[in-house]
């Protein structure tokens, strides 16, 4: 009898530890966040012409609300996305043919790093993205960076610049952006002026 329950005991043991690792493993599988990039959801074709993905006025879709309302959460999100190579339904953007979810990406972390003036970038480390040579269309420019340099290279970029920058990433509700607070500065002892 005593030698019937020790073997029950073992046994519920292994089982419960078998079920909490299961579980676990699980869980840690389901927790790794993806935006459907792919099944962007601009409402009436909105986000097609100039101007920003997170201004409400230009472009209305409950993705980009949902982005929004993850707040800088989204961005390592964005970013692990950035090598997705699944088409969009259809391009978001006027004189695209094509898009895929990667670029969707792309385009939804550049905006969110746009002030609001459209000009002024607000993510230090991005200037190898930056292809000044090529003079033709959009698409036509990215389309052959990506040729020349790959997915790769553009996620490593964002990801290398957002672990540098992280902490110091706020976003500013009046410019409907993210901005960086400054660096701290680093006081010298009085002897090292």
């Amino acid at each position: 009898m005593l030698r019937t329950g020790t073997t029950l005991s073992i046994t519920t043991i292994f089982l419960l530890s078998l079920f909490a690792q299961t579980t676990a493993a699980q869980s840690a599988t389901r927790t790794k966040k993806s935006y459907p990039l792919w099944n962007f959801d601009e409402v009436g074709h909105t986000c097609r012409a100039k101007g920003r993905l997170q201004d409400r006025d230009y472009c209305a879709s409950h993705l980009m609300d949902q982005i929004l309302a993850d707040g800088k959460e989204a961005i390592p999100v964005l970013i692990s996305q950035l090598r997705d190579t699944r088409p969009t339904k259809e391009p978001i953007y006027d004189y695209w043919s094509l898009t895929t979810s990667g670029d969707i990406a792309y385009f939804i972390l550049n905006d969110l790093f746009t002030d609001s003036d459209w000009a002024t970038f607000n993510m230090p480390g991005m200037e190898a993205l930056n292809d000044k040579i090529c003079q033709s269309y959009a698409e036509d420019c990215g389309h052959a960076f990506l040729k020349k340099h790959g997915r790769k290279f553009v996620q490593d970029q964002w990801l290398t610049a957002w672990k540098k920058n992280k902490d110091r990433v706020y976003w500013n509700e009046q410019a409907r952006c993210f901005r960086l607070q400054p660096e701290p500065k680093i006081r010298q002892a009085p002897g090292n002026q």
